[in-house]
Parts: structure tokens; sequence; C-alpha cells
């Protein structure tokens, strides 16, 4: 325990951490604890731990990816007293709101985690090639980190060797081509070394499939659509994940880490995750399970339930849509009383003891991104009907209608990936790659002031203010 203590401490940047009244039996410093594997293993699984944290997806970054959609809206007859949420949602947010900074200094800290992996972890006598996969682990995370904060705030500072004292913090903002350069190559040396598939205890870390399921959906934010597709036919072709035959099965606990799984946030798995919190956060407070009453984040939108059709089968899996007669009955106070409900674990008796994995890439996203990157090249590809084709059969539709014009399936696909994808954590970046933010936002609600600088969010004030060498993003 002392050990896991020191790590969380260690590797993290301007983190404090204190065991008070306790004396250490001994003292871990960071020239004498990388010594072994296992000092190795647990140094690497530090990198993943705060994925799992309530400042990233345990809670701050699928409300962040929702709420500023036309997927979820706060308010509408519910409680506005979260202010954070309730601006991320109206677009008033400004570089002071908390959200912005909780998740640049978690994101930060990660990234020095895997930096101290990447330097130290070299030199442990360990075998070899286990040592070159905790590496390439640790790229692949910070290559996944990088992507998350350059997706989110455009440039940011670029960090690649370890933080080990308060000083030269101050460092300027690269461009965010330089911060996509940097992504690319993280992955891609992370995809020519992790395994295709790991143990059953090892589920859950970084493969093969999952960095170039990443390394596709950077080409595809970049508009790179050959390499998009190639990276996403390369996934299909490991022949490692498969659609379940139903959609709810994709979302059940004894499926996690399955076929359909390309990398997700561990709830309770593989001894570096924690229980999940959105059994707890996205039911609403009047439906108990198990005694336990929800707090009713990310409340879904009428504009997205009557984007399903009526026989989509992915509609049920995915969202309950209460009523004043239902069981439970909803608050009159209510005006649209639709809940997520694919994420829901009805053994938990907590709300933050579910046993549900946060899927961050799903094998339907990467089927998706590849007739997306073929349409984008040219129009009537007869390999963008059938992959798109698979999707909508699982959900009970008909196929798409042959000999669509470029535009008509671009649009059909983005369709599908709100509908399948729904509260993912994809719509917010699928909107802001497409230039749709503002036009699907003024759709869902005309009062929400959002503008063409929304496609990024501001770098936050906390930030600024002991950094003078951020710039902040133009419009904030």
């Amino acid at each position: 325990m002392k050990k896991n203590i020191f790590i969380l401490c260690l590797i993290g940047v301007l983190t404090s951490c204190d065991v008070l009244d306790q004396k250490p039996e001994s003292s871990f410093t960071p020239a004498n604890f990388y010594k072994n594997a296992d000092d190795a293993k647990a140094a690497v699984s530090a990198v993943y731990d705060p994925l799992n944290s309530t400042n990233l997806y345990a809670q701050v970054m699928w409300i962040l990816q929702d709420q500023a959609t036309d997927d979820a809206e706060w308010g509408n007859g519910r409680s506005t007293a979260n202010q954070p949420k309730n601006d991320l949602d109206k677009y008033t947010f400004t570089p002071a709101t908390n959200t912005f900074q909780a998740i640049w200094s978690t994101v930060y800290s990660a990234i020095n985690r895997a930096n101290a992996v990447i330097a130290r972890v070299p030199g442990i006598p360990m075998d070899n090639d286990l040592k070159a996969r905790y590496i390439a682990e640790a790229k692949f995370m910070r290559g996944f980190y990088y992507f998350t904060l350059v997706r989110l705030f455009g440039g940011v500072p670029i960090i690649t060797v370890e933080t080990t004292s308060l000083n030269d913090l101050t460092v300027a903002r690269a461009s965010a081509d330089d911060v996509y350069k940097l992504v690319v190559q993280d992955f891609t040396d992370a995809e020519a070394v992790l395994p295709a598939t790991y143990s059953v205890a090892d589920r859950g870390r970084a493969t093969k499939g999952a960095a170039k399921a990443f390394l596709a959906k950077v080409y595809l934010t970049r508009q790179d659509w050959p390499k998009a597709a190639a990276k996403a036919k390369e996934v299909i072709d490991l022949g490692v994940y498969d659609l379940w035959a139903n959609f709810a099965d994709a979302f059940l606990i004894a499926n996690k880490n399955g076929k359909e799984g390309v990398f997700e946030m561990q709830a309770l798995s593989g001894g570096f995750g924690e229980g999940s919190w959105m059994q707890g956060y996205m039911r609403p407070n009047f439906d108990r399970v198990n005694g336990v009453a929800g707090f009713g984040d990310d409340p879904a939108t009428e504009n997205l339930y009557r984007a399903y059709r009526a026989d989509d089968k992915r509609r049920n899996v995915t969202l309950r849509l209460y009523s004043a007669t239902s069981s439970p009955a909803a608050p009159a106070s209510v005006l649209f009383p639709c809940y997520v409900y694919k994420y829901l674990d009805p053994t938990a008796t907590g709300n933050g003891d579910g046993g549900n994995n946060y899927p961050i890439v799903r094998y339907a996203d990467v089927l998706l991104m590849y007739a997306e990157a073929l349409n984008e090249q040219t129009a009537n590809n007869a390999d963008a009907y059938a992959t798109v084709n698979r999707i909508r059969s699982r959900a009970g539709l008909p196929n798409l209608t042959a000999n669509l014009s470029q535009a008509q399936f671009r649009d059909s696909v983005l369709l599908e990936r709100r509908l399948e994808l729904a509260f993912e954590g994809h719509r917010w970046y699928d909107l802001v790659r497409t230039k749709r933010l503002v036009s699907a936002l003024k759709a869902q609600n005309p009062t929400i002031p959002v503008a063409e600088y929304h496609y990024l969010f501001p770098i936050p004030q906390t930030e600024r203010d002991v950094n003078p060498k951020l710039d902040q993003n133009p419009g904030y």
C-alpha cells in the first residue's frame, strides 16, 4: 500500500499527497523506485489511472463531451444549481470555468507519469520484450492524452521529459500541427510494439488495435482520408474485433473488454480501475436502483430522442423516456424526462461502484470511421455502403439506398455515428471536425449563444495566471 501511495504522489505534476501520522518503513524516490519489473508495471498502471478520475472519464470528460452538444441538455425543468454543467450546456462558460482546469491539470499530470515511464523503465534490468511493451503503453497513453488536449484546446505546451521540480514550468504553447505530430509519432511507436491481445489479467491495457484505431481517428480529424481509411482497415483486418449480435450486448458488464471493445476506461478491472460513476450520475434522482438515487446528469435532448426511428433497436437501449404515469413516474417539472440508460448496472449498491466500463473507442466507431473515410475519397464506394449497413442491420434498420451523393452519404454517416455512439464521447468532436457545431446547437436550441470561436475551448485562466507564456484562444 505504501508503494502504491508513493507512485500516485511521485509521478504527478504539482500534485500534493500527504499521508498523516505515519512513519514510513522505507523511503522511495525516483532514483531508487524503478528497480524491477513490478516497479515498471506499477508505474505504467499509474499512467492509466487518471482515466477513471472524476476529472476525466469518471465524470468531467463525458459531461463536457455531451453537455456541449445537441445530445444533452442541462435545465429544461432540471436543476441549474451545478453552474459549470449549465454553462457548458448553454455556452456561457468562460476561461474561469473549473471544468477546463480540471481536465488540463489532470491530463498534464498523467503525461508526466508517462514521461517518467519512458525515461526510467529502459534502465530497469528485466525481460526486454516486457520492457518494450511497457514503454509502448506509456507512449500510447501520452499520445492519447495529447490528442485529448489538442482537440479540446488547440495548440498546447509540449512536454516530453519528466518534470521533477518546480523550475522551468512556464512553457509556451506549441502549434496544433506540432502537437499532432507528437500524437502520431507516439501512436505509431506504440502500434509497432503493442500486442494484439492480452491474457485475461491484463485486458484493458492498450493494444495494437487501439493504437491503429486512434491513428485512424487522428487522420480522420485531420481530414487525411486515405490514411484514415487505411488505419481503420488495419484494425478490421486484425481479426480481433467484431460486433455483438445485439446492440445491447455491447454494454453488458459481462462483455466489457470483449470483441467490440477497442479501448475502454476500466471499472473494477485489471487492478488499476475503480468503480464506474456513470451508474449514479446518469440516472435521474427519481429512479432508484437498489435504493440509490441518481444525480440526473447528462439528460438527453428531445432532439436526440426524435432522431431515432421508432423501430431503431438502439433507442431504448441507449435512452429511457419516463412519463408522469411510468414506473417510476417523472416529476411534472421535468419537461422532457429522457435519460441515458445504456450504462445501467442493476447490481450496483452505490453511485460510484458500477461495474460498467466507459467505451472510449468501440469497434462500431472504427467501422463508421472507415466508411466515412472511403466516401470522402470516392462516392458510391461499395465497401463504405457495406460497412455502414452492418451497423444499420444490427439496429434493425434497412440498408442505405445505393447511389447517394457524396454529401448525402456523409450526412448519413454522421447521423449513424450520433445514434450508434450516443453518450460515448464522440458527438462534440464530430460536430467540430465537420464544422457543424454552430448549426447543430442552433437547431437544437436557437437561444444558445454558440459561435465560431467555440470550436475550441478556452485555455484555463488559472494556467494563464501562473504561466505568462500561455496565450488565449480567440474569442475568449
